[in-house]
């Protein structure tokens, strides 16, 4: 009997696969793996304008995959999965490639990829705390955090030293801001307790994001936020 269960499983899972894999071939997908070689396009015209153009395509084909796959009805699981993963995939590279013309600390990108960091070190967690991750639904923290680093990344395409500056900083309070209110959304879905559930669940998640902050600021960028201060 368990055999056959597993048999079924296999079967079952064998189509799932063969499902996803043929939509690839959708043409919002298609888009949306566009990416893939202009981002390599960037990388190897890291020195030359078209990287500008490059850019541009990239940020194009973000915005019109989705409004493709709604326009012809092709929206997929697939689709779903696929445009967050290229977007932080996108982030991951290019951050890389085009930081060192900044010439800025690379301690500076902690504050770039603060945020993403706490997502990734949380999904170990997930099954011991059963939670439904079906649940999250894009919060405004995060998506200020999203419009930061995108900004932050025009910046460093330029490159424009000083507004790259500011962004990371920026991006470095707003992902404080986004990690505690992930942390309070995940202790409510977690708890009835009515503290949680009111203002001194949000102080306290407030008080420990901005310690452990401080702590980072304080460990990797001290000097560096000594000369922001000293220039204002």
């Amino acid at each position: 009997m368990d055999t056959w269960a597993t048999a079924g499983q296999s079967s079952t899972m064998d189509i799932d696969w063969r499902a996803r894999a043929s939509e690839v071939w959708t043409v919002p997908n298609l888009i949306s793996l566009s990416r893939l070689p202009l981002v390599a396009g960037i990388v190897l015209t890291v020195d030359s304008p078209v990287r500008y153009a490059l850019f541009a395509l990239v940020v194009l084909s973000d915005g019109v995959d989705g409004w493709v796959a709604r326009r012809l009805d092709q929206t997929t699981e697939l689709g779903a999965l696929l445009d967050p993963a290229l977007d932080k995939l996108t982030a991951l590279v290019l951050v890389v490639a085009l930081f060192p013309a900044t010439g800025l600390d690379l301690a500076y990108l902690a504050l770039f990829f603060a945020r993403d960091a706490f997502v990734v070190a949380l999904v170990p967690l997930v099954p011991f705390l059963a939670f439904e991750t079906d649940k999250v639904k894009a919060r405004l923290p995060g998506k200020v955090v999203t419009n930061l680093q995108f900004l932050a990344m025009v910046a460093m395409l330029v490159p424009a030293v000083g507004a790259t500056e500011a962004l990371l900083w920026a991006l470095g309070v707003a992902s404080a801001v986004a990690v505690a209110d992930y942390v309070v959304f995940v202790a409510r879905e977690q708890t009835d307790r009515a503290w949680v559930h009111d203002w001194r669940g949000i102080a306290v998640a407030a008080a420990a994001v901005a310690l452990a902050f401080a702590a980072v600021v304080r460990l990797l960028l001290a000097e560096q936020l000594a000369d922001v201060l000293a220039a204002l």
